[in-house]
C-alpha cells in the first residue's frame, strides 16, 4: 500500500487555489493580449462603421453583433487582468493597501460597468444606461494612470526598472487623460478658441484608444513580474 514516505511528491504537492491560478501573472498577460488584439481588430475591421480617430470606442456596440461582442470581450478581459494583477501583487512583494488598493478597485468596477451598460448611440445622454456608462468611462480613463503612480512607488523595492516603466507609462496616461478631457471642450465651452480648433480636428477617439493601450501596458508590467516569480 502506498504511503507518505514512498511517494512524498504526491502527498506533498500543494493544491492551487483560484487565487493562485488567477494571480500568477500568466492569466493577466493572456487576457491583456486578448484585449489588445480584440481592440486592434475593431480598429482595422470596422473603420467604415466607427471612425477610430473621431469616434469613442464605446460605439462599437452599435457596429454589428461581431463588433459588440469583441468590444465587450475586450473590456471584460481588461477588468479580469486588473483583478489578476491585484490578486498577484503579493507574489512580487507588493502590498496593495490604502490608496492603491482603493484606486485599483474603483477602476475595476468602472471597467465592469462600462461593459455592462452600453452608451447611447448619439452625442446626447438619453438613458440610465448611458449615464452609468459615461460616469464609469471617466473612471476607466482617469483612475488607472493615477493608481499606476502609486503602484510605481510600491514596485521600487522589488524592481527599479519595473517601477520606472510603470511611472513613465502612468505619466503618459495622465497626459492622454487630460487630452481626452480637452477633447470634450467643443461640447462644454464651444466659444473657446481651443475648442474651435478641436472641433475642426476631432481626435478624441484616437486619444481614447491610445490611453487604452497605455493602460494595458501599465498592467502588463506587474503581470509580467508575477508570471516570472511563478516559474
Amino acid at each position: 500500500m502506498a504511503n507518505y514516505a514512498t511517494y512524498p511528491e504526491i502527498y506533498r504537492r500543494p493544491t492551487d487555489t483560484i487565487v493562485d491560478v488567477v494571480g500568477n501573472g500568466k492569466a493577466a498577460l493572456l487576457t491583456l493580449a486578448a484585449s489588445a488584439i480584440s481592440m486592434l481588430v475593431l480598429i482595422f475591421a470596422y473603420t467604415d462603421e466607427v471612425n477610430p480617430f473621431a469616434t469613442p470606442a464605446s460605439l462599437y456596440v452599435y457596429a454589428g453583433a461581431g463588433a459588440a461582442t469583441l468590444f465587450t470581450g475586450a473590456v471584460f478581459a481588461l477588468a479580469f487582468a486588473g483583478t489578476a494583477v491585484v490578486t498577484g501583487a503579493r507574489r512580487i512583494g507588493v502590498r496593495l493597501r490604502g490608496m492603491p488598493a482603493t484606486l485599483m478597485s474603483a477602476w475595476i468596477v468602472s471597467v465592469v460597468l462600462v461593459a455592462l451598460f452600453p452608451t447611447d448611440p448619439g452625442a446626447a445622454v438619453t438613458s440610465t444606461s448611458g449615464w452609468i456608462h459615461r460616469f464609469a468611462a471617466v473612471g476607466v480613463l482617469g483612475i488607472l494612470p493615477i493608481a499606476g503612480l502609486f503602484l510605481a512607488g510600491r514596485l521600487r523595492t522589488g524592481s527599479g526598472r519595473a517601477a520606472t516603466s510603470v511611472r513613465l507609462l502612468s505619466v503618459a496616461g495622465c497626459v492622454l487623460m487630460l487630452g481626452c478631457l480637452a477633447s470634450r471642450l467643443p461640447d462644454m465651452a464651444p466659444s473657446w478658441s481651443v475648442a474651435q480648433f478641436l472641433q475642426q480636428y476631432p481626435i478624441d477617439g484616437l486619444l481614447q484608444r491610445m490611453l487604452f493601450g497605455v493602460e494595458i501596458a501599465i498592467l502588463a508590467v506587474p503581470a509580467g513580474m508575477a508570471a516570472l516569480r511563478a516559474r
